[in-house]
């Protein structure tokens, strides 16, 4: 039989085996492509899971912590500012542990038409897009693009050379020197979580944190100035990278990177916890 009669067929089987590779996978392939898929969902449910029981455990270690640190040592020591500063820190120190410091709220008129209290945080200076601390924070993204962006950054005075006035009140003595742990900004961030929403960070410059409750609720705190805010900082102790010396008003100004780990609100007198903030990342 010739290559002419043979034509036909050849043709057939040409177009079969066409129609059945456009037609898509077969009933096996599909089958072992769900199970795949069905694997990988799987195996997705389990890390989120497992990353979850983490966060949970990191938020009660920390919620622990500065409970303790409020019962116990709820302020970083003279001694410890100093070991932070000198020149051997991380042999003295941990930049894994978590160091607690107290900060007083200073009560902003009470707020009707928003129905809030607001605070500031005394000891506390809002840096937005600081270059001077740039060093401590650069712009990770400069590594891949033209320019430097200043980070917003969270100043906190740990120790102030300081002098009495005229009415007996403590202020930074002229040209004294000041000592420092620089945050990034987590009023403009949610790194910081809490199960109280009546607790708010203000972004702005001039109030940092609102408690929106009602005047008889608040006015009993805020009569005397009884509330306070510990902060837990984690340190960073390389010198060559977490260190930085500046100028505040002709003020020597040194400062220590930090991370914030907990915040908590409490009343000096009572020791009622009113709010707590706790960041939940490794």
């Amino acid at each position: 039989m010739s290559f002419r009669a043979h034509l036909p067929l050849c043709l057939i089987i040409i177009f079969a085996t066409l129609l059945g590779a456009c037609s898509g996978p077969s009933k096996e392939e599909l089958r072992r492509m769900q199970l795949l898929e069905a694997q990988r969902a799987e195996l997705a449910a389990q890390q989120a899971q497992r990353e979850a029981e983490q966060r949970r455990l990191r938020v009660s270690e920390r919620t622990s912590q500065a409970q303790q640190a409020l019962a116990l040592t709820p302020t970083i020591s003279e001694q410890q500012i100093k070991q932070i500063f000198s020149e051997n820190a991380d042999a003295d120190l941990s930049s894994n542990s978590t160091y607690f410091h107290t900060f007083n709220l200073q009560p902003a008129k009470y707020n009707y038409g928003k129905n809030k209290q607001s605070f500031t945080i005394v000891g506390m200076r809002n840096l937005p897009d600081s270059e001077v601390y740039s060093p401590l924070f650069p712009d990770e993204s400069a590594l891949y693009q033209p320019g430097q962006k200043a980070k917003s950054v969270l100043e906190f005075a740990l120790s102030e050379e300081t002098e009495l006035n005229r009415l007996g009140q403590p202020v930074l003595k002229e040209k004294g020197k000041r000592w420092v742990a620089a945050t990034l900004n987590f009023k403009k961030s949610t790194m910081l979580k809490t199960e109280n929403n009546d607790w708010q960070w203000e972004a702005g410059l001039f109030e940092d944190l609102s408690w929106l409750a009602a005047p008889e609720t608040t006015y009993p705190h805020t009569a005397d100035r009884d509330l306070r805010v510990q902060i837990g900082f984690r340190l960073c102790l390389r010198k060559d990278r977490c260190y930085l010396e500046s100028r505040y008003r002709q003020h020597p100004t040194q400062a220590v990177r930090a991370e914030v780990m907990s915040v908590t609100v409490f009343n000096q007198k009572s020791r009622e916890v009113l709010s707590q903030f706790i960041n939940d990342k490794e």
